[in-house]
Order: C-alpha cells, then sequence, then structure tokens
C-alpha cells in the first residue's frame, strides 16, 4: 500500500476524536439523555484540507491508493459536467460520527463519498485500545460505531471462525431466552457426526437412551440448486454410516461441517444426508413434519445465504480494501513504514444492502421456517458473517443491533406490549414471532383464537411466504408446517386447514394477490398447476405472488356468513398441519348469482345490466393483464356468486365464486375466484369542494375525465352507489361448498 505525500500529511486524529464525541452525543440521544442535536457542520480544527479538487486526485490515483479511492467514488456519481468539480478543494470532515470526503463549495460542503474507520479486532495491544478508549468515552457497540473491525478475507481463517465461536459461547452462557424449549431438545433421528481431522464424518441413528437425549446438533440451511452429489438412500446408508472423507462431500456440505467443527459441536443435521431421498418412502413426511423440532431444537442453525448451489460452497475469499493511514510522529508529517505504523484502515462506507440477507436463501420456500423456527442463527453472506438471536444482531465488521433494545423502545409509548396495544406489529418478523406467546392475553380461561386479533400474525407471515421459490409446488404447505405447529400451541388451536385457521376463516378467506383481488396474477397454466395441487379457497393455490389480507388489522367487522364444515384430505392423516390432496369448505351466508362476470357491453350507458354488474365487468377488465378469459363471460359451470362474509354500516367484502356444475346433497359446489370490496365513502373522503365543482363542469364520459385524482373520485363514486344499491337488493341466504 502506498500514499501520496497529501495523504500522509492529513492528521486524522482531530476527525477521529470529533466522530467519537458525535457517537457519543447520538447515542446519549437516543438514550434520552441528551437533546443536543448532530452539528450540520464541523469546526474548522476538525475540517482537514487535501488535495485542492478532483483532478489533482486523477493524477495521484496512479501512485496512491487513498486517491485511487476517492477517484473511483468520484467515477461511480456519474457526473454528467465534471469540470464543475474544478478548483473545488477536497475536504475531510466529521459528519454523524463518520467521515465524509467533501468538496468545499461556497454554498457549503457536497458530499463526494463516506468513509468508514476500520481497527484489526485481532490486534489484540490496538483493539484493546480502542476497548478502553470506548469505556471512556462512554460509547457502547451499536447500529453505527465510529470504528469498525476489518474482516478477515479468509472466512474459514482461525480468526474469523473463532469471531463466530464467541457468539455461539456468550449467547449460550449470557442469554436465558434463547434457550431451545424442554420438548425440542431431542435429537432428530438422523445426524451427522462431523468427525475429526483424524475421523472421516459418519451417519449415526439416535436413540432414546439418555446419552442421545445430551446430543447437540447444529441444524444446515441452505439451497439445493444442483441435485446433491452425496444423498441418503437405501443404497448409501451403509456407505454413510461408514464414514466419508471431507473432500468426497459437495462443497456447501464440507464447508459446512468445517464450521460445525470450529463451533465445537459434534453432530450436524443436513437434510439431503439425514432424510431419506428415495421416492415413495414414509420418512420424508415423517421427517418434514418434524422440522419445528428439528430447527428449533438445534443449538444454532447455519445459514448458507448468498449461495444458490450445494456445489459452490461459501467459504470463499472476499473481496476487501482497507487503505492503512499512518501514525503521524512529527509535526513535519514523516512518518515510518506504513504497514508497521498503521493502526487504522479507510475502507469506501459500508454499502447496507450488504447486511440484507437479499440473496437466493431468501427466496427459497423452505427457508422462511428455517429461519424463523431456530434460537440462534449464524449467516454466512458474500461479505460477512451475520449472527441473530433472541437478543441481538451482530455483524462480523463490528455492528450490534440488540433486538431486545427495540423492544424496549416500544415500551416506552407503553407499559407492556400488551395485546390489542398494536406494538408488536412493530418489530420485524423474527422478533415478532419469538414474542408473539408473550403478546398473547394470560388468561387461561379464554382462548386467544376467539380473538380476530389473535390471528394477524399470521397473515403477516403469509404476505412474507408466498413470493417465494419451490422446486416442487406441492412442498408448499410442508414448508410452512412447523410455523403452523408453533403458533397451533401458542394461540391453543388445532383447527388448521389448509393453510388457514378455521376459528377465523370467514376473514382468512378474503385473502387476495397484491394488484389484484379478482383476477389471480398468473398465467392459465400455472393457474391449472397451482389449483390442481391445492383447494381454490386456499391462498396456497394461486401463483408467487404476495398474498395480502385487507382486513387483517380490522377487528370490528362482523362475519356475515357461517362455516357450517371444513373437510380436509391430508396426506399423511397422522399430520394435520401438512400437505393436502383436496379440501372443501361449507358455509351458509347471504348470496347472489350472477350469470357472468363480465360483460362487454358494461361501457355503454345503455346496456341494461346493473350497477354491480358493470362494476365487476370493469374490474374484471382492468386486472385481466392478458386479456378478459372467455370463462367470465360465459362460464362453463353455469353461472358466477357473490357471498357476502363480512361487514359493517360502512363496507362489504365480497367472496366470488364460480359454479362447477356439480351438486353435493342438493347443495351447489364452487371454486373461489377472487374478492370484492366495497366501501361507503363520505364526501369528505372522495375529493375536496373544488375538485367537486370542477368534476360537475365536466361532461360525463370517460373520454372527458381528467386526471388519476377524478379517475379514484369517480372510483369512489361508484363503489358508493353499487354498495347502496346491493343493499337494496334482497339477497338469499343460501349454503354452498367451496372446493
Amino acid at each position: 500500500m502506498t500514499l501520496c505525500a497529501t495523504c500522509k500529511r492529513i492528521d486524522f486524529r482531530p476527525l477521529l476524536i470529533a466522530c467519537l464525541q458525535q457517537c457519543r452525543d447520538r447515542q446519549e440521544a437516543d438514550d434520552g439523555g441528551c437533546d443536543a442535536p448532530l452539528p450540520s457542520d464541523n469546526s474548522a480544527r476538525t475540517k482537514q484540507q487535501h488535495h485542492n479538487d478532483i483532478f489533482e486526485i486523477e493524477q495521484s490515483s496512479g501512485d496512491c491508493d487513498f486517491c485511487k479511492l476517492l477517484f473511483q467514488a468520484f467515477e461511480k456519481r456519474k457526473v454528467a459536467d465534471a469540470e464543475d468539480a474544478r478548483g473545488l478543494p477536497i475536504v475531510f470532515r466529521a459528519f454523524g460520527n463518520k467521515i465524509e470526503v467533501c468538496f468545499d463549495a461556497e454554498e457549503g460542503p457536497i458530499k463526494l463519498c463516506g468513509l468508514d474507520m476500520y481497527m484489526n479486532e485481532a490486534d489484540d495491544q490496538y483493539w484493546s485500545a480502542v476497548s478502553k478508549l470506548f469505556r471512556l468515552c462512554k460509547i457502547k457497540e451499536d447500529y453505527s460505531p465510529p470504528i469498525l473491525k476489518t474482516i478477515e478475507k479468509d472466512p474459514c481463517s482461525k480468526a474469523s471462525l473463532a469471531i463466530a465461536s464467541g457468539w455461539l459461547r456468550d449467547c449460550l452462557k449470557n442469554h436465558d431466552s434463547c434457550k431451545s424449549p424442554t420438548e425440542f431438545q431431542k435429537p432428530p433421528k438422523r445426524l451427522i457426526n462431523v468427525g475429526t481431522e483424524t475421523r472421516n464424518p459418519f451417519l449415526v441413528e439416535t436413540s432414546t437412551g439418555s446419552s442421545s437425549q445430551q446430543l447437540k446438533w447444529l441444524s444446515l440451511s441452505y439451497c439445493w440448486g444442483e441435485e446433491p452429489s452425496m444423498k441418503l438412500t437405501a443404497g448409501t446408508m451403509d456407505i454413510l454410516r461408514n464414514g466419508i472423507p471431507l473432500n468426497k462431500f459437495d462443497p456447501t456440505i464440507r464447508d459446512a461441517i468445517l464450521v460445525t467443527r470450529a463451533l465445537e459441536i459434534t453432530h450436524i443435521w443436513i437434510d439431503a444426508l439425514c432424510i431419506l431421498q428415495d421416492h415413495n418412502t414414509k420418512d420424508w413426511n415423517e421427517q418434514a413434519s418434524k422440522m419445528n423440532e428439528i430447527y428449533g431444537g438445534s443449538t444454532v442453525t447455519l445459514v448458507v445465504a448468498s449461495s444458490n448451489s450445494v456445489r459452490n460452497g461459501f467459504l470463499k475469499k472476499r473481496e476487501l480494501r482497507y487503505i492503512p493511514i499512518p501514525r503521524r510522529s512529527n509535526p513535519a508529517g514523516d512518518s515510518t513504514d506504513i504497514k508497521s505504523a498503521a493502526s487504522v484502515f479507510f475502507s469506501p462506507e459500508w454499502d447496507k444492502n450488504e447486511d440484507e440477507l437479499n440473496g437466493p436463501w431468501s427466496n427459497r420456500g423452505w427457508t422462511m421456517q428455517e429461519g424463523l423456527l431456530p434460537s440462534r442463527l449464524l449467516h454466512y453472506t458474500s461479505s460477512q458473517m451475520i449472527w441473530k438471536c433472541g437478543e441481538e444482531q451482530r455483524f462480523e465488521r463490528g455492528v450490534i443491533k440488540s433486538l431486545q433494545d427495540e423492544v424496549a423502545k416500544l415500551l416506552t409509548y407503553s407499559d407492556d406490549i400488551s395485546f390489542g396495544s398494536g406494538l408488536l406489529w412493530r418489530l420485524e418478523t423474527f422478533m415478532k414471532f419469538k414474542r408473539f406467546s408473550d403478546y398473547l392475553p394470560s388468561n387461561l380461561n379464554c382462548s386467544p383464537s376467539s380473538e380476530p386479533e389473535t390471528f394477524r400474525l399470521w397473515y403477516d407471515l403469509i404476505e412474507e411466504y408466498t413470493q417465494r421459490r419451490f422446486k416442487y409446488i406441492s412442498d408448499r404447505l410442508v414448508a410452512i408446517s412447523g410455523l403452523a405447529q408453533i403458533y397451533g400451541n401458542a394461540i391453543r388451536s388445532n383447527e388448521y386447514v389448509a393453510g388457514l385457521w378455521k376459528p377465523d376463516l370467514i376473514r382468512g378467506l378474503i385473502w387476495h394477490t397484491d394488484g389484484a383481488k379478482l383476477i389471480p396474477r398468473q398465467s392459465a397454466d400455472n393457474m391449472r398447476a397451482f389449483n390442481n395441487a391445492f383447494p381454490s379457497w386456499s391462498w396456497a393455490s394461486v401463483g408467487y405472488e404476495v398474498v395480502k389480507n385487507g382486513q387483517k388489522n380490522n377487528n370490528n367487522l362482523q362475519a356475515l356468513s357461517l362455516v357450517e364444515v371444513v373437510q380436509v384430505d391430508l396426506v399423511d392423516q397422522l399430520d394435520p398441519f401438512g400437505a393436502v390432496k383436496s379440501g372443501s369448505v361449507t358455509i351458509t351466508g347471504p348470496l347472489k348469482k350472477a350469470p357472468r362476470l363480465y360483460n362487454k357491453e358494461w361501457k355503454s350507458a345503455g346496456a341494461s345490466i346493473s350497477e354491480f354488474e358493470r362494476h365487476l365487468s370493469e374490474i374484471v377488465e382492468d386486472e385481466s393483464l392478458g386479456g378478459v378469459e372467455h370463462r367470465y363471460s360465459s362460464p362453463p359451470g353455469g353461472h358466477f356468486a357473490a357471498l357476502q362474509m363480512l361487514g359493517d354500516i360502512d363496507s362489504l367484502d365480497l367472496l366470488v365464486l364460480e359454479a362447477t356444475g356439480e351438486v353435493s346433497n342438493g347443495i351447489n359446489m364452487y371454486r373461489r375466484v377472487g374478492v370484492i370490496t366495497l366501501r361507503y365513502f363520505s364526501e369528505g373522503d372522495i375529493a375536496s369542494p373544488d375538485l367537486i365543482a370542477k368534476l360537475e363542469e365536466l361532461e360525463t364520459s370517460r373520454a372527458a375525465r381528467l386526471g388519476p385524482e377524478m379517475e379514484k373520485w369517480e372510483g369512489q363514486k361508484a363503489s358508493n352507489g353499487v354498495l347502496m344499491g346491493l343493499r337494496r337488493e334482497p339477497w338469499k341466504t343460501e349454503t354452498v361448498i367451496i372446493v
């Protein structure tokens, strides 16, 4: 690493002190102990002059690593006219407890880029000095520390693995809330003993004996991608029992075994090696139903977050760029050799997206519950390790987010995250799931499943889950069964039916795909594939779209229909939370039949159709992206129907159904199509008086309407007319079967 004479002359000590001061002020403000805002600028004492302009930096960048870093940041800005920067001096300043590189313009500093300061955690001398400095300045490690920790380029190095091991030891020793429930401490049916440097990993089958009860295991969460080269089958069982050399495993499996050894855990659970992968065996169904025990009972779950294939591995060298900054030894700015003198490193400002788990792992269906069931998670991303448990989240670069602090902040609004307070829903998904049991009412005489608020978290989970992908779509309900079991235990209900809960089924059926309440966002081929696997009334029957429940936050609506019977034909009768073959719901309520959902004449003012039919036709046309399917205007089953589900004085939720043409015991059978929500808007809700007056001056034709606001106005006005019209019309109470 080389620096130019100008970079060597910069004295970063005042900047560092200013960053520490700003960090302390921020933390005191966060804790309510300081009302002073962060300064918008810094005094000249903490503003350090660099090159005269960006063009001097460009000239120096060929020989100076620091100047090269800064010029690359300038190029990324994609400035339209670089000449605008000519003559603007480059300065360093402390801002927001970080260091910024700015153009020193007349109107004020213009940010060029940010710099993060790092120190080597493995360097005891320097890092102990930083720790002491933090203590003296009353600074705690948090989500935005002024000094970060350098990351090892090799994630398989002893230093890197020691960090992960330290996180685990600290959690086991100090976090009582992260202990696995007693009922989950029974080991899985099979595990892989990770062996040692002198003994190959091998398959073990656990027993109910006392020794096996003491087994600790790590569970692996990863993306298969390609088929694993080694899987557990009847033919490979003995081979795995006898042990296999480490280099014979796929790279991801090999890397996971190395991490497990480093964490001093003797066993690992890997689905491909611990569940029989032969077709037509009961073992897969049996083990798939126990994911809550396997992941929930593991000491820690290892998440391979950035790899899309078992063949890729994850302990790969990282792309890191640290520029060492020398300590100044005399006023002239001379220094000793940079490598030996440097204690602080600079690097481009960290991209916060690198802290998010947005890789292949987060898009896979199975990993939803694998990320929520465990008490502890160790993520390996392409840039760093990330630890997560019930009390904190730690990042390898030295950032700590206290999850308990997040809860504590919410409690400033209330004495407790009490049932119905709404505070729980401000937490991120992991903490919502972990705190859910505490949120529910403690009165054992009152079942939580009788309260609509009880099911709000479930609808949140489904909204996040439904866009995830599967190799086999038939796994869609199985891959969330572990969460369903935990949820059912929490709300003290076993009435789980194909992804929904019978006690809240009227509201549960009012789901819709994002952006399309009536017409699902998927092709006809995908529609058939999904419908063949699941009942039409289950959210699992639609494609890879976000499924929402528009009434999940509304606990005041009245159920207008009654669920009579729910029948679900399970693949495994002993697993009510698993896969289904088929299912039906028998409901009695106010029903209105319609010969069609779409009438192509709906735009004509002279068409002899009701406002409701006109409203349906408009929605079908708007939501049918590839053209309106023929069945909506000429249904094969003979008719459609709308069933009143939820409502109050100002709103009505309808479930739209399509007749199958079949009858069972005198009851018509239907498939679910979608939902219609009608709301009454007061004049104040619809538009301002000025907009109403403007609209009244226009012709009534659609061509004369101006702007999206007026389109919204007319849509709301139409909703009022449809709702009032439906309430004036007679509805016949009927019983229907939805399949």
